[in-house]
């Protein structure tokens, strides 16, 4: 099958020795053979007799043409070729191939640029309204500032987990649950709880996540022990996860839950009582950090350093720890009513800084 590609890579791989004059009567030819590549493909695909042997044909010739796509879409960002005939020509014979032969791709091959973008503009068209919403169902903010740190670091080029085949079909899914129960009218339900699940449902393993998780569970763990006595709720999908390099979510979660319940008593007490317990939610702490900084009471002048103790350090009044990433966000339209807050509080230690030494007054 993979020689069925000779004519086109023969094209492709002469991009490093033409000149720009002639570039365009050479892009032409390469949409061309995409044409008619497709035929000759599946003409070589229906000769080959053994089911095994049909498979890895498959995947190698996928392979070149995900090389070819590379070398194409370089040349042409590289030359500011503004006409994309000859790549939207290529893009078009590799979804027409992924239709076909989609059991026969492997999921672990990183996805390439065209539908990098395509997924990105899935994701932040969604996510955000998506996020606010259940921020609205009492979710904890924490968790929601994960969920976005984990979208920002799989788009990165260069981290890890990198963003793979198998993503396509997870981020959508991922994406339309969390949005079925964003957007649930149904009263009195446990939306902490359910949220929970489909994550785990989901095997939503970024590390970040776990992490806040597991200062979630410290500050209450009767919460996630309940959850944990009922595993009918849980029906993970194999091989379907944020990281499929990493364990499991839930495999993570009973792990640290175990570890956790065969210490002594003693050393959960303290380790509960590291914490500075705030009558601020999550919106009032950031704020108050940000002008904490900006007042110069914080030992470093860096929000991201401040944040970092924060994170660790100082808990909201529903008892969770926000996380370094969420404490540096600022929006300031989303805000204002815990600025207003703030201003309260301000106002009446100044009342009271007052009191206290009425000389200052003079």
């Amino acid at each position: 099958m993979i020689v069925s590609l000779q004519p086109l890579t023969l094209l492709i791989e002469a991009l490093d020795h033409l000149e720009s004059k002639g570039a365009q009567a050479h892009l032409h030819e390469i949409s061309v053979a995409c044409s008619d590549n497709f035929a000759l493909s599946l003409q070589a695909f229906r000769q080959i007799s053994n089911v095994d042997s049909a498979s890895q044909a498959v995947r190698l010739y996928h392979t070149q043409l995900l090389r070819l796509h590379q070398k194409l879409d370089s040349f042409c960002r590289d030359n500011n070729i503004e006409d994309r005939t000859a790549l939207v020509a290529l893009e078009d014979l590799l979804e027409r191939i992924e239709f076909l032969f989609k059991r026969d791709i492997d999921p672990a091959t990183f996805l390439p640029s065209h539908y990098r973008k395509r997924m990105y503009a899935y994701v932040y068209i969604n996510i955000p309204y998506i996020l606010d919403s259940l921020a609205q169902k009492d979710i904890p903010q924490v968790y929601l500032g994960e969920i976005l740190s984990a979208m920002d670091s799989l788009f990165e080029n260069g981290k890890i987990p990198y963003i793979q085949y198998r993503h396509q079909d997870y981020l959508i899914q991922l994406v339309e649950s969390l949005r079925q129960l964003a957007q649930d009218k149904r009263q009195g339900k446990n939306w902490h709880y359910r949220f929970l699940v489909v994550m785990v449902n989901f095997n939503f393993n970024h590390m970040g996540f776990f992490n806040r998780w597991k200062e979630l569970y410290i500050s209450d763990p009767s919460f996630m022990d309940a959850l944990l006595r009922f595993p009918k709720h849980f029906s993970c999908i194999p091989n379907f996860a944020y990281d499929s390099n990493r364990r499991s979510l839930l495999e993570l979660m009973c792990e640290y839950i175990q570890a956790e319940n065969t210490q002594p008593h003693s050393t959960l007490h303290d380790h509960s009582q590291r914490f500075i317990h705030s009558n601020f939610n999550g919106k009032e702490l950031k704020i108050w950090m940000h002008i904490a900084v900006k007042a110069n009471i914080m030992r470093s002048s860096e929000k991201k350093e401040v944040a970092e103790e924060f994170s660790k350090l100082i808990k909201t009044r529903e008892g969770t720890l926000l996380s370094a990433h969420s404490l540096t966000r600022m929006d300031k339209s989303a805000e204002f009513h815990a600025a207003v807050r703030i201003r309260r509080v301000l106002n009446t230690m100044l009342a009271e800084l007052n009191e206290q030494f009425p000389e200052l007054n003079k």
